[in-house]
């Protein structure tokens, strides 16, 4: 069984494959507990090599009996719902637990990941045409690039880069930033808190500086990685990037400080966006809503006692 770690349908799918290979003598379970883009990007890779026959796969868990790298000794499930009817079928299980339950177990296991890396997070709305079309989740390093997350973070939340608050339009933001270039297949770009097209450059630490390139630690060597981008060494300001694949001759060329953990589907919307010659989107594609994001429980769920 293979999950989205912060979905609920995925804690139940666990809580079933766990119970039954403590239960069943000769059945082991195979649980990875994975971040959502993470999964995302297993299951598509995963499919059409182990399961060609599975044209398409949709939700926040998947679930097979076997190897997958043997396809002749594997077999494709489904969803939380196959592996629950599955179950029942061959192991009569019933699972009569609350689904509040299963949505606190979520929670507290994407707040467990957040606890261990003692990473801060932020949440980036995209909109085309003005309509929002969800949601980038990224996970800033903070403890191997402090002062680029610094920087970071300032524009999410708005900042007058040093200026007096009070001077007209002091206070930059990413939010309403466009996406001003995207590079099919490659990268998009976005975060020009002064022109928006791409000329813009400034810093945090004061109106039109540049800070140096922290680290190089950090590989691009996966979908949504973020990256500043710069014109020259040692010039970073307010702009960057989110990778859309690996992208290696930025290692060393280019400070990496985060990575998206949650919106794969809307990285993908927006490659597919039309772009002019100079790999500006046709349409209005812009960030929306920017907020770091915590990850508190809520009020107490329902016991299993109390069902």
């Amino acid at each position: 069984v293979a999950g989205k770690l912060n979905d609920a349908s995925f804690q139940q799918a666990k809580k079933a494959v766990e119970f039954l290979a403590d239960a069943e003598p000769g059945l082991t379970a195979n649980v990875l507990s994975l971040l959502p883009i993470d999964y995302d990007l297993l299951v598509q890779r995963l499919l059409p090599d182990a399961f060609p026959s599975v044209a398409k796969h949709v939700g926040p868990v998947l679930c097979y009996r076997g190897d997958p790298q043997d396809p002749d000794a594997s077999a494709y499930i489904g969803g939380v719902d196959a592996l629950l009817a599955w179950c029942r079928e061959e192991y009569a299980y019933e699972d009569a637990t609350h689904k509040i339950f299963y949505e606190r177990m979520a929670k507290t296991h994407m707040r467990g990941v957040a606890e261990k890396t003692r990473r801060e997070y932020c949440a980036l709305e995209v909109a085309v045409d003005g309509a929002t079309q969800g949601t980038l989740l990224v996970e800033l390093f903070t403890d191997i690039a402090p002062r680029t997350c610094v920087n970071f973070k300032a524009f999410v939340r708005g900042t007058t880069c040093g200026a007096e608050d009070d001077e007209p339009g002091a206070r930059k933001a990413y939010e309403g930033c466009p996406v001003h270039r995207v590079a099919r297949d490659g990268w998009f770009q976005t975060g020009d808190v002064l022109d928006g097209d791409g000329r813009g450059v400034t810093s945090s630490f004061g109106v039109g500086s540049v800070f140096a390139d922290e680290t190089f630690k950090v590989k691009h060597d996966a979908p949504g990685v973020l990256s500043m981008v710069s014109g020259k060494k040692h010039g970073n300001g307010c702009q960057f990037l989110v990778a859309l694949a690996p992208l290696p001759f930025l290692d060393g060329r280019r400070v990496a400080f985060g990575r998206v953990i949650d919106g794969l589907r809307v990285m993908k919307l927006v490659n597919r966006e039309m772009v002019t010659f100079t790999e500006k989107p046709v349409r209005d594609v812009r960030l929306g809503k920017c907020e770091m994001v915590t990850f508190a429980l809520e009020a107490k769920a329902p016991s299993e006692a109390e069902e």
